[in-house]
């Protein structure tokens, strides 16, 4: 008990007394012969805690924010050296524009940033510093990115056959927060950390502010943000504790692959794919009739019918013949339609379609359709380029987490 006492006090002095200048300039850690001061620490301990404004009277939460604050600026030690050693620089412009969103996360008015840091006993010098760091990491992520991965068409095209078909469901906007865990002797004292941040964000802390400084994600650099998000895209536990948040509620810590993940469910709603209803199709289909009423034997035996026809269409050129097979009159060409004059359910069934490609069988109040898709014309909404950043914005965040593991575990660390 003393001794936690002591280590608070220790922290208190640390956070709110002024430093002879030998303190200041006391060795802490060494990285890769690069030195990390007391004050540097002095300093970001000072800004986690104006930014997040976390209580200073917690030795807990003191406790945390000092390892935070060892823990980013080492970090941030070692990708500035990778970056400085791949030649990677941030601009004065995107610095202006992140202390700008800063300011709006923060709700700090526009261009007093630096007031605001300075009355907090801040070193504006430091909090700059800091952004600059984030903002080069994510440049270097990026340009990683670009050099390794290459997203095929098919790739998007992939995903926008599961945008289609996804129409009309959930999707879900989050943050996230995620508290890192770089060795499995950190898995307990790191999930006390994430539960200690999920107490203060429910106390009215900051969550942006706080996922900018204990998060380890790309995402950290602009408030754990990470946006509109379809099922099936994230972990099944990640997946699983959403489901189960109402809007504006925070989950428990997940446990992921990189530690401790901490979700915020900001809204939720149906998806809503951009031109679908105004996009054309042309059509044929299958039509086996059924009569009013059928009993469940007939519907079952159309249905497999209709699945047994569907193997035997490789195209359009196909139908009519398959048509006559199976004895399925009414079948044929339906024409160039709008998406949006289609039943929900034919809709559904053909809006994952490739051309020449034949629907599952689709059962409607008086016969069983199958469609298969002959041509297709998309209106404006869907954006490849939009689509191919998002299918890299998840394979960097990723590649962000293994980058900062091989920095560490190639780099020389030493503490005083």
């Amino acid at each position: 008990m003393h001794r936690l006492i002591a280590f608070a006090f220790l922290i208190c002095c640390v956070i709110a007394a002024p430093l002879h200048a030998q303190d200041q300039q006391r060795i802490v850690s060494l990285v890769n012969d690069e030195v990390i001061s007391l004050r540097d620490l002095n300093e970001r301990m000072r800004i986690i805690m104006a930014t997040t404004r976390l209580p200073d009277n917690n030795p807990e939460i003191l406790r945390a924010v000092r390892e935070q604050a060892l823990r980013s600026l080492i970090d941030d030690r070692l990708q500035m050296q990778e970056a400085k050693r791949r030649n990677i620089t941030t601009n004065q412009q995107d610095v202006d524009s992140a202390v700008a969103a800063v300011e709006r996360q923060m709700n700090i008015p526009a261009g007093r940033f630096e007031e605001y840091v300075r009355r907090s006993g801040v070193d504006p010098a430091a909090a700059i510093n800091q952004i600059r760091s984030e903002l080069t990491w994510s440049r270097m992520v990026r340009a990683r990115v670009g050099a390794q991965i290459t997203i095929t068409e098919q790739e998007i095209d992939e995903a926008i056959a599961k945008l289609r078909a996804n129409a009309g469901q959930t999707e879900e906007l989050i943050s996230e927060i995620l508290v890192p865990m770089d060795n499995p002797d950190q898995e307990a004292p790191q999930r006390q950390l994430a539960e200690r941040i999920i107490e203060q964000i429910r106390g009215g802390a900051n969550f942006p502010a706080l996922a900018r400084q204990f998060s380890r994600g790309t995402t950290a650099a602009n408030g754990g943000d990470v946006g509109w998000i379809q099922r099936g895209t994230l972990s099944e536990e990640t997946e699983a504790a959403i489901a189960k948040l109402n809007k504006g509620e925070i989950s428990a810590p997940i446990r992921t692959v990189g530690g401790w993940q901490i979700v915020a469910l900001r809204d939720r709603r149906r998806i809503s794919l951009p031109g679908i209803e105004e996009n054309r199709v042309t059509l044929k289909q299958l039509l086996l009739p059924l009569p009013t009423e059928a009993p469940q034997a007939e519907i079952d035996a159309a249905m497999a019918k209709a699945r047994e026809a569907r193997n035997d269409i490789r195209s359009c050129d196909d139908v009519e013949t398959v048509a006559a097979k199976y004895e399925a009159p009414g079948s044929g060409s339906l024409g160039t339609l709008r998406m949006g004059d289609l039943p929900e359910s034919f809709r559904q069934a053909v809006a994952p379609l490739t051309i020449n490609e034949t629907s599952q069988p689709v059962r409607a109040s008086r016969a069983v359709h199958i469609f298969t898709l002959c041509a297709k014309q998309e209106a404006a909404g869907l954006n490849r380029n939009e689509i191919r950043q998002g299918i890299l914005a998840r394979r960097a965040e990723l590649m962000a987490q293994r980058y900062i593991r091989e920095l560490r575990r190639d780099a020389t660390i030493e503490f005083r």
